[in-house]
């Protein structure tokens, strides 16, 4: 009578290590998929059929959407640093830096389309840009000899547009 011999211990372990193996290139697959920033630095190009990549959304700013300036998320790294910005806008605009209660900075992509005609500058898109804003600088009053009227509101902010590879001023813009 011969009946079944076990499995001899080589099959065994290659059994185990197999396990062990396909185990490991599932964890893999599983990070792969799931793990938003795969590659480094970057968001991974990788995406499952059927769904689309989410671009993180940028927030707008009200007065700045009325005058047709729309913000997006830069992923990039600028070639101006934070610091430098802020010097050159405080350059450009000595009184705006000296009157301001607070200054904020962003980092953004400006697209800009003018409304006005002739348009005061040239149509922007997707461009990096530090943006220095200016928050609550004092209106200075005019003599009540020449305008009676008083202001509607004490203070107006300014946003200033920097060019974020260069430092040159895009633009200027009162609110």
């Amino acid at each position: 009578m011969t009946g079944k011999q076990p499995p001899s211990r080589i099959y065994r372990i290659s059994g185990v290590l197999g396990g062990i193996l396909l185990l490991i290139g599932c964890i893999w697959l599983a990070w792969l998929l799931l793990h938003p920033y795969a590659n480094g630095d970057q968001p991974s190009n990788f995406t499952l059929p059927g769904f689309a990549p989410t671009a993180e959304p940028e927030m707008q700013i009200p007065p700045l959407l009325a005058e047709g300036i729309v913000l997006g998320h830069a992923s990039q790294t600028p070639a101006l640093s934070q610091q430098q910005a802020l010097f050159i806008a405080s350059q450009l605009e000595p009184d705006a830096a000296a009157k301001a209660k607070s200054v904020s900075t962003r980092y953004a992509l400006l697209t800009y389309n003018s409304t006005t005609t002739p348009a005061a500058h040239a149509p922007l898109r997707d461009v990096p840009v530090w943006i220095v804003w200016y928050q609550k600088i004092p209106l200075e009053a005019a003599s009540s000899s020449v305008d009676p009227t008083p202001f509607p509101q004490a203070t107006h902010d300014l946003y200033v547009f920097l060019d974020a590879s260069s430092g040159k001023e895009l633009m200027a813009v009162w609110a």
